[in-house]
């Protein structure tokens, strides 16, 4: 039972590390420069995802990779970061999909916590049987 109960943990933190992913794109889904080693870069913010690794021993790992750099280019020759023909790049953050990740990743939350939950309470008939 402590096996189910690590391998829920792991996929808690799993879905932590999806939902602020995912806030994280949100919120930057307009910057269109980033800053590299304290330095600013006139480049759009690169989106990132979070993939699940499952381990040997059970659980899963998360890893963070780059999302298709591929940005979106915008007409606002007002802008300081506008080329010669006014164009200005944006990531390429899709909100619906980003929200969707969230709701999937609050749903794999509250199924771990149940996970949690049954496991406890299985654990406690044991020892109720045994005493």
């Amino acid at each position: 039972m402590i096996s189910a109960i690590n391998t829920a943990l792991s996929g808690l933190n799993a879905a932590s590390r999806r939902l602020e992913n995912s806030a994280n794109n949100i919120a930057n889904q307009f910057s269109t420069s980033t800053s590299l080693n304290g330095q600013r870069v006139d480049k759009p913010y690169t989106p990132q995802q979070i993939k699940q690794v499952t381990l040997e021993a059970g659980g899963v790992a998360t890893v963070t990779t780059d999302k298709d750099p591929a940005s979106v280019s915008y007409f606002d020759p007002s802008n300081p970061q506008a080329n010669e023909q006014g164009l200005v790049a944006f990531p390429n953050v899709d909100t619906a999909q980003e929200l969707i990740g969230q709701q999937v990743a609050a749903y794999d939350f509250k199924a771990n916590l149940k996970t949690i939950e049954t496991a406890n309470k299985m654990q406690q008939k044991l020892l109720d049987i045994i005493s």
